[in-house]
């Protein structure tokens, strides 16, 4: 005898034994009670969540003469015959076209030859043509009282939306995880085959809710190991890593550990397993954990054991989510990346290594331009400070300010002036001002060369009433505001108590006229000509 694939032999034969459908099964089972069913059905939804199956069973319910409770008794000779001629199924993939359809329609005019109802099963209905939807369409509106249709599609937004609200519309959802398992270990159990825990769940998982793919991984499997089959052999046919694995790999990746990265991935790559999938299961895994990060016990979100819960809960608490969400970008976008490289292990080891740093991208990028905004503003600093240096040389060799002749000139008591070079001239201090102006600058040096160059720019310095001023003209604005900022003062007023104590430093900015023209008409006795 030939053999028979899993998904085919285990393939439901009731309403009772379609899992993960229960919102359908008893609608449908009701109305083979009491006798409404529907002359046009739509049943959609992903590959492999029972549409197909749903409508044969349906179509056998509706023609069996003793119905059990709804569900088809399967003894009488309506439900023994499967292959009736009143029981059309067809691909509307490969019947797609006008006069395929236009034929089916003039055959449903004829009264079913054996049962009671004739009823057409069209699979895939999306692709069939517009012109075949136009004429299905005058048929779903009126048709004759003994047929039914059943459409079944993977893409219900793609059929015409008058033939939809001609359907009773039926949507088969994806099967979760632990109702697949349970499946299985039936159908396992009764061929005396045996796949492990860890096992069904990577199953489950690979078969993304769909039980037909699902039993088709477990077929291939038994065919690669025989009747007892252990979790690192369904890894070895997935392609796949272990859960201990994933779970190795995050924790290499939340300490930061490079070394450990680097190894983990050369296990993979060592043991033939595609580096695609592998991105894949990490994002899963990171998924998993940002998910248990975000929502705490969210084991019914990730189809996982109790054991698998607690397990990502432990992990999910060391790792910033941050790092997580990062994981999650940087692994679906490397899936797509693998795909356009000659170098796909480099590729892999250098986007592992950048989810390691601690950092966020937003925040590299924010102390890059942070770190580019200083080093333009110590720019602009060093060519004031060669403006000023330019300009020094230019008012050295200028005229000195004339005095009016005879005119007594008073010097007040304890007053100490010194300027930078100017377009002021001011005769030089006494020694204490430069010292505690040159102390200052020192004090600045090592800890805020940009403050000790902004200092360079100033016109001029004096010390009064135990207060070191130090002034800027119109040419120095930008470096004026920069030293009067609360940062800047702050840091003024630090290297000024460390440096020149008990004296303080004040700056102050003279925009017209000349520099501190009070102080100097007072020390002169006469006002200043600005060249």
């Amino acid at each position: 005898m030939a053999y028979s694939a899993l998904y085919r032999r285990f393939r439901p034969e009731k309403f009772g034994q379609i899992i993960g459908q229960p919102h359908i099964t008893t609608i449908l089972l009701n109305q083979i009670r009491s006798g409404r069913v529907a002359h046009a059905y739509l049943f959609s939804g992903s590959r492999g969540t029972g549409k197909t199956s749903t409508a044969r069973i349906l179509a056998r319910a509706i023609n069996c003469l003793s119905p059990v409770d709804g569900e088809p008794c399967g003894e009488c000779e309506a439900c023994r015959n499967a292959d009736s001629v009143d029981i059309i199924e067809m691909d509307a993939a490969s019947n797609s076209r006008v006069e395929e359809m236009r034929a089916l329609i003039e055959r449903a005019e004829f009264a079913p030859l054996e049962l009671k109802t004739k009823v057409y099963i069209i699979d895939e209905a999306h692709m069939l043509t517009k012109n075949a939807s136009t004429a299905l369409l005058k048929t779903l509106e009126e048709p004759p009282a003994h047929v039914v249709f059943i459409l079944a599609t993977t893409e219900p937004q793609m059929l015409p939306a008058t033939i939809v609200s001609r359907c009773q519309r039926f949507e088969f959802h994806r099967l979760k995880v632990a109702d697949m398992v349970s499946s299985m270990k039936q159908s396992l159990a009764s061929i005396d085959a045996h796949i492990d825990e860890e096992g069904l769940i990577a199953i489950a998982r690979a078969a993304e809710g769909g039980m037909r793919d699902c039993l088709s991984i477990a077929d291939q499997c038994l065919s690669f190991c025989g009747g007892n089959v252990s979790a690192d052999d369904v890894m070895s046919v997935l392609g796949s890593v272990n859960s201990g694995f994933l779970t190795r790999l995050a924790d290499a990746v939340i300490d930061s550990d490079a070394p450990g990265v680097m190894r983990c991935v050369g296990e993979v790559v060592s043991s033939g397993r595609d580096l695609g999938v592998f991105a894949l299961d990490a994002a899963a895994h990171f998924r998993a954990l940002l998910l248990t990060k975000l929502c705490g016990d969210c084991k019914e979100l990730l189809d996982c054991t109790d054991e698998m819960m607690a397990d990502y809960k432990a992990q999910a608490a060391r790792i910033p989510k941050e790092r997580a969400e990062r994981a999650v970008e940087e692994l679906l976008k490397l899936q797509l990346d693998l795909k356009l490289v000659t170098t796909p292990r480099t590729l892999v080891e250098s986007t592992l290594l950048r989810i390691c740093r601690p950092e966020s991208a937003n925040d590299l990028i924010d102390i890059a331009d942070r770190m580019n905004a200083l080093e333009s503003s110590l720019k602009n600093v060093a060519d004031e400070a060669a403006e000023a240096a330019r300009r020094s040389k230019a008012i050295a060799s200028m005229p000195p300010v004339p005095v009016i002749e005879n005119e007594p000139i008073f010097i007040p008591e304890k007053t100490e002036i010194s300027t930078r070079p100017s377009h002021v001239c001011v005769p030089d201090a006494t020694p204490d001002g430069d010292k505690l102006y040159e102390k200052l600058r020192e004090a600045l040096r090592d800890d805020e060369p940009t403050l000790f160059f902004a200092l360079e720019t100033s016109q001029a310095h004096w010390l009064e009433d135990n207060v070191l001023h130090i002034c800027f003209d119109r040419w120095s604005t930008n470096m004026y505001e920069f030293v009067s900022d609360q940062a800047s003062k702050q840091a003024l007023k630090a290297a000024a108590k460390k440096s020149i104590a008990p004296y303080t430093v004040e700056t102050e900015l003279k925009t017209g006229g000349t520099i501190r023209q009070n102080a100097v008409t007072e020390l002169f006795g006469v006002p200043i000509q600005e060249k």
